[in-house]
């Protein structure tokens, strides 16, 4: 069936429900412990000072009184953000996909809370500026800075609830019993503590209702991203399933990186991991994170979003713009590992010289090919998922051009800054500097999926949730599965699988007599202790192995400079602007942004069946030498006069090694918490002592070993301890 387009425009859910008091009881709480005096000043640095302290006076008394209304919340379809607050029918509204993704695991919970958190505080704003107004003394329409941001931050400080577990909401549905959400309140502090930290608290998200302000969670990363390009669809009416669809086709062109020919085998070579995986264990892994990053769609459509080796597809520099040299081939042929794998390029290939007419490396002409083709398929297949996937991964192309390439640092030399470094030097061709791109490093990608696989494989927040449920398989299950049948010694990954038959049982067993399950899953995985500890720290080890040996090879091209040796290739860790701390980031996101902006709008008009609109044209007009073009320099004139600080670190070669060494740091980093985690979660499992247990308990717990030590599944795991 194909996909279809939701409506723009949000639709209040009627049978279902969700209720929370939650803010509006802590905020009580609080005002009963400060004086007048004191609750004005709280209040004032979050909603401003243009409101007169006797109306926080009149606010607190009206909250002592009970006379503050809860505001009413809605779950709706297609919100445009996770959660929004109306001034004018005092509403809090939940978009559906987001309360789905933040409610699947109670290790999520904290992301629905500060949303509901940060409505509340809007609510109370409004309260002050519409209700408790002073006719004498006008305000304005709005505090002057983030006041959700500013409540939730404040409220997880002055909050200290009786008790630490605390439910915060409830959901019901028609003819359903209710279901509540409830985790504690020191850990959800900490976690929307962290949350914040990183987040601009000045800032609050556009919204195309006046009458309505928004709580956007945003993503992990810093700075502007492929996804947060991509919400410049928002202004083409795409709603948020169909731009999620678009970033699913973008974000799998990131991720088929991982499935690099250097470190994928062929499914008749021998079992190495880690130095390498199959395309198939590769692809499973990346499917475990879509479901993760995609849940709203991974919901609705099961078996489109699927990660599947045709989807993903392997590392081609075609589809990247990747300077495609390989200096040191490690085999002849890649093609051995994988038909799909592109040749070698080798030093003097012609495709590695620029044209003299373009002033561009020939091999970005590829890069175009590739972008044609995708666009095509979107215009073809139209809004349907398929359609939706091509167009990502036609943008992601795109994108990169001002992300990879040195598109951004040639327009500001043209525009008057020749100081900054172009990463590269002067060639025979129209433009002396050609337009170029950096050869492949699997740093970024590696970290991207090393980072989240180790959270997966060492959290034991979803433990609690295995050992209620047998038969049910969590995240980490899947990755120990797919990392273990990589192993040269395939005892592990049997005696593994094993394990999960036995937990199912041991699970089953301990919920129909009434014991402690995971004092007892705790002794059956001590059991075969050996063979088990050796197989997660062998998982363990490898991902950490990962991040290791993208760290000593980024460290190797810190020395190089190719904006002085003519026979020095840029590296991509080099030209790329991914990361916040580069000093173009913005400029090439905002570059990038427009870029989109552009093909969106003739993708659009093509659907629309506009005569002439062509997104092929408009899409290839931007892969030319910046000085043979003029739609940037408004862009980058204006951001260079803005940021003349940003355009002088952009001169020194030094300032952007740091740029480089901050990469390196932020892995190193991810590898040391790994090691933490992963040292926390084998303490936590294997070295945790069951005690004994006397009376009652203690017999009922004898007779369930001795029940347990005749089952099917238990002498089958002890097979492993011989």
């Amino acid at each position: 069936m194909p996909f279809q387009a939701q409506p723009v425009i949000p639709v209040d859910m009627t049978t279902r429900t969700l209720r929370s008091s939650f803010a509006l009881d802590l905020l009580t709480q609080v005002a009963k412990k400060l004086t007048p005096d004191s609750f004005a000043l709280e209040m004032s640095n979050i909603f401003g000072n243009d409101i007169l302290h006797h109306l926080y006076t009149k606010l607190q008394d009206k909250l002592l009184a009970g006379e503050v209304a809860n505001p009413e919340i809605l779950l709706a379809w297609e919100l445009g953000f996770e959660a929004d607050y109306d001034n004018r029918e005092r509403v809090i509204r939940v978009d559906w996909g987001f309360f789905v993704r933040t409610t699947a695991h109670p290790q999520h919970y904290w992301w629905l809370l500060t949303a509901l958190l940060h409505e509340f505080g809007h609510h109370i704003d409004n309260v002050l500026r519409r209700e408790l107004i002073d006719e004498n003394a006008p305000v304005a329409t709005d505090a002057p800075f983030e006041e959700g941001h500013l409540f939730t931050l404040w409220i997880t400080e002055a909050a200290r609830p009786a008790q630490d577990e605390l439910t915060f909401a409830t959901y019901s549905e028609s003819a359903a019993t209710d279901r509540q959400y409830a985790m504690s309140w020191k850990k959800a502090c900490e976690a929307i503590r962290d949350y914040l930290a990183s987040t601009d608290l000045r800032f609050e998200p556009t919204h195309s209702n006046s009458d309505r302000e928004a709580f956007e969670a945003g993503t992990d990363a810093k700075g502007s991203t492929h996804q947060t390009i991509e919400w410049v669809l928002r202004d083409f009416n795409f709603s948020r399933v169909e731009i999620d669809a678009v970033y699913f086709g973008n974000w799998l062109r990131d991720y088929s990186q991982v499935v690099d020919p250097k470190i994928t085998r062929a499914a008749d070579m021998p079992k190495e991991f880690p130095a390498a995986l199959s395309r198939a264990s590769w692809t499973h892994l990346v499917d475990v994170l879509a479901a993760k990053k995609f849940v709203d769609l991974r919901m609705r459509y099961p078996n489109e979003m699927k990660v599947t080796p045709e989807k993903l597809g392997v590392y081609r520099p075609t589809e990247h713009i990747d300077n495609p040299l390989v200096t040191d081939p490690p085999f002849p042929d890649p093609k051995v590992r994988d038909p799909d794998f592109e040749a070698w390029v080798l030093p003097g290939d012609p495709s590695l010289s620029a044209d003299r007419a373009t002033s561009m490396k020939r091999y970005i002409g590829n890069a175009v090919s590739y972008m044609e083709q995708e666009l095509r398929l979107a215009m073809s297949k139209g809004r349907s998922l398929d359609g939706l996937r091509s167009f990502g991964a036609a943008l992601h192309v795109l994108e990169d051009l001002f992300a990879h390439s040195n598109f951004a640092e040639l327009s500001l030399i043209k525009a008057g800054h020749v100081k900054v470094l172009p990463w590269t030097t002067p060639v025979h061709v129209k433009w002396n500097l050609p337009l170029v791109t950096g050869t492949f490093g699997a740093t970024d990608v590696i970290a991207s999926l090393a980072g989240p696989l180790g959270k997966i494989l060492f959290s034991t927040q979803e433990l609690e949730f295995e050992l209620t449920q047998p038969g049910y398989r969590s995240d980490r299950d899947k990755v120990m599965l797919v990392l273990l049948s990589e192993h040269p010694d395939q005892d592990y990954f049997k005696a593994f699988d094993a394990l999960l038959t036995a937990r199912d049982g041991l699970v089953t067993l301990a919920k129909q007599m009434g014991v402690d399950t995971l004092k007892f899953y705790r002794w059956l995985i001590n059991t075969p202790a050996g063979i088990l500890l050796n197989a997660y720290n062998s998982a363990a080890q490898g991902v950490l192995t990962w991040i290791g040996n993208s760290v000593d090879d980024a460290q190797t091209l810190l020395g190089s400079d190719p904006n002085i040796d003519p026979t020095l290739e840029p590296s991509h860790s080099q030209l790329s602007k991914d990361h916040a701390e580069h000093p173009l980031h913005d400029l090439a996101a905002l570059l990038a942004t427009e870029a989109v902006r552009q093909v969106a709008q003739a993708m659009v008009d093509h659907w629309a069946g506009k005569p002439g609109a062509d997104p092929v044209a408009v899409a290839s007009a931007f892969f030319c030498h910046p000085a043979d073009s003029e739609w940037q320099y408004p862009i980058v004139t204006a951001w260079a006069g803005s940021n003349p600080a940003e355009v002088a670190r952009s001169e020194s070669k030094s300032e952007l090694d740091k740029t480089q060494q901050a990469a390196i740091d932020e892995l190193r980093a991810i590898q040391n918490t790994l090691i933490k985690n992963s040292q926390s979660y084998l303490d936590y499992v294997f070295n945790s002592k069951t005690s004994q247990t006397s009376g009652v308990q203690g017999f009922l717990e004898q007779g369930f070993m001795k029940m347990v030590s005749s089952t099917p599944w238990w002498k089958e795991l002890q097979t492993f301890i011989k």
